[in-house]
C-alpha cells in the first residue's frame, strides 16, 4: 500500500515488486520453452534460404538467432553460439538477455497500446523526453521522437530549411552517412546507397579531419569559405557526425569541430550534430557534449542505443505546426527500455570520463595493441574511443576485410565493416561486456586473423 501511495502515473510500473515478479515469471517461461526449441542443422539452412529468398537478397551473415542470449553471447535457432560485437549495428546496450531491460519491456508490452503516436502521448514518452533533455546541455530546449534515425535526421533537415528558407544547400563531410531514405541518401557519401535516385544537387562536401595532414582542418576551412562564395544565401546549414561510422570510425580533435562550426555560427547557418551511432558509445549520452562544444549546436540527433529516434533542439530552431509529425512517436516498449537504459547509466557509473564506457574503450585498445605484438602486420590504425571501435586489417583492402569478417564469423565473432580506402573492421560491443568476453572474443578475432594471413599468403 505505502508502494502505491508513492506512486505516480508517470513512474515505471517496474518499479512495483508484484509487477516486477509478474513480468520475471513470464519470461522465464518464455525462455524455458524457447531454450526447448532448436532447429535440425538442415532445416536451420532451409530457413535461412528462405529468408534470403523473401527478402530478395543474402543475408550479411548466414544466421537465424533463437532469440536466446547473455551479454554479448547470442545462440542461433541450431544451438550455436557467437559473441555479438555488433550488437544490431549499436542498438543493444546492455547485450542480450538483460533481465532488467526484458521486465520493463514486458511491462511496457503489457499497457495500453503496442505504439504511442503523437496524438496521444503516454507517461513513457514524457519519461524519455526527460531523460533526453537532461544530458543535452541548456541550450537544447525541445526533443521531437520519432522511429529511425533516418526519421530523426529528416525531421532535423526540414527544422533546419524552414529556419533559414529559401536557402536550399546543405554541406556534409565526405565519408559521411546519414539514413537510407530519399533525402538521407542523398546527404550520404556513398553513391552505391543512391543508385538510380533521383537527386536534388543541394549537397556540398568537404573533407573531414586528415590526422596524417597537419593543414587539414585548414583545407576543410577553404573548401567550406568557398562553397559560402560560390552559393551566398543559399547554403541552410551544416551536419557533422563527431565519429564518422559508417565512414570508418574517423574521429576529429575538439579544435577541427569548434573551427569549422565556429564559422558555420559566423556565417549564420545551422549546426546540425548526427548522434544516430554515437549517441552514448563514447562515454556521454552526447558526444557533442564531451567536446564541449554546446555552445555551437543548433540541432542533435539520436537513435539506436535509444531504442528509437530523437531531434533535439534549441528554441530558435522549434519548428512552426504542421513541420514535423507522423503517426507514431515510437514504441511503447522502446521509449520505456530507452528511458530505463538512460537511467541505469547515470546510476550506475557508465558515464564520465572514468566511467565504465570509457573504462571499456580502454580495455578494447589494449586488446588490440597486445594482439599487434604479436601480428604487427594484422592490426594496422586503431580507431574511434569507448564502445565504438575499428582498426585496419593489413592494407585495408576490401578482399582483406571481407575475408576477415567472414573468418571471424565462422570461429564465433560477429563484426561488421566500415570506410574505405582503407577498409576498416567494426566494433560496437555491449556497454557492460566483460573481461571474460573480451578475451574470448579477441581469441576468435586472433583465429580468424591467422586464417586469413595463410588463405591470402599475408605477412604477420
Amino acid at each position: 500500500m505505502a508502494n502505491r501511495q508513492r506512486s505516480s502515473p508517470i513512474d515505471s510500473l517496474v518499479e512495483n515488486d508484484a509487477v516486477r515478479k509478474a513480468a520475471r515469471a513470464l519470461i522465464a517461461a518464455v525462455q524455458d520453452e524457447r531454450a526447448s526449441r532448436k532447429l535440425a542443422a538442415r532445416n536451420y539452412t532451409r530457413c535461412i534460404r528462405e529468408l534470403e529468398r523473401l527478402r530478395g537478397r543474402p543475408l550479411i551473415y548466414p544466421m537465424l538467432a533463437s532469440g536466446e542470449g547473455k551479454g554479448a553471447r547470442v545462440w542461433m535457432a541450431d544451438g550455436t553460439m557467437k559473441f555479438d560485437f555488433i550488437g544490431g549495428i549499436g542498438v543493444y546496450a546492455f547485450g542480450h538477455n538483460d533481465a532488467d531491460l526484458l521486465e520493463t519491456a514486458v511491462v511496457a508490452a503489457a499497457g495500453d497500446t503496442v505504439f504511442q503516436g503523437h496524438l496521444m502521448p503516454g507517461p513513457e514518452e514524457l519519461r524519455i523526453s526527460r531523460a533526453l533533455l537532461r544530458h543535452a546541455g541548456d541550450n537544447m530546449k525541445h526533443v521531437w521522437l520519432a522511429l529511425s534515425g533516418a526519421a530523426a535526421n529528416e525531421n532535423a533537415l526540414k527544422m533546419i530549411f524552414q529556419k533559414h528558407t529559401p536557402a536550399e544547400k546543405m554541406v556534409v563531410f565526405e565519408k559521411a552517412f546519414h539514413g537510407r531514405t530519399m533525402a538521407m541518401a542523398e546527404l550520404t557519401d556513398r553513391p552505391a546507397f543512391r543508385e538510380g535516385l533521383p537527386q536534388k544537387g543541394n549537397v556540398l562536401h568537404v573533407p573531414f579531419y586528415d590526422p596524417s595532414d597537419p593543414d587539414s582542418t585548414d583545407k576543410t576551412l577553404e573548401a567550406l569559405e568557398g562553397h559560402l562564395r560560390r552559393y551566398p544565401g543559399q547554403i541552410a546549414g551544416m551536419c557533422f557526425e563527431i565519429i564518422q561510422g559508417e565512414g570508418g570510425f574517423n574521429t576529429a580533435p575538439r579544435e577541427f569541430f569548434t573551427a569549422v562550426m565556429g564559422l558555420c555560427k559566423e556565417v549564420g547557418i545551422a549546426v546540425w550534430v548526427d548522434e544516430v551511432q554515437t549517441f552514448v558509445r563514447t562515454g556521454e549520452l552526447f558526444a557533442f557534449r564531451q567536446l564541449e562544444l554546446d555552445d555551437y549546436v543548433d540541432i542533435v540527433t539520436a537513435g539506436k542505443l535509444l531504442q528509437g529516434s530523437a531531434t533535439l533542439y534549441t528554441k530558435a530552431y522549434n519548428p512552426r505546426p504542421g513541420l514535423v509529425a507522423g503517426t507514431y512517436a515510437g514504441s511503447t516498449v522502446g521509449m520505456a527500455v530507452g528511458a530505463r537504459l538512460i537511467e541505469r547509466l547515470e546510476n550506475d557509473g557508465y558515464l564520465g570520463p572514468e566511467g565504465r564506457i570509457a573504462l571499456l574503450g580502454g580495455r578494447i585498445r589494449r586488446r588490440f595493441q597486445s594482439l599487434a605484438k604479436r601480428m604487427p602486420r594484422a592490426i594496422g590504425d586503431i580507431v574511434g574511443t569507448g564502445a565504438m571501435m575499428a582498426f585496419v586489417p593489413w592494407n585495408g583492402a576490401p578482399e582483406i576485410v571481407k575475408a576477415v569478417l567472414e573468418a571471424a564469423f565462422e570461429e564465433g565473432l560477429i563484426l561488421l565493416g566500415a570506410g574505405s580506402n582503407p577498409g576498416k573492421i567494426r566494433m560496437l560491443p555491449p556497454v557492460n561486456t566483460s573481461d571474460e568476453e573480451l578475451e574470448s572474443a579477441f581469441a576468435c578475432l586472433e583465429k580468424a586473423l591467422a586464417r586469413v594471413r595463410e588463405d591470402h599468403d599475408l605477412p604477420c
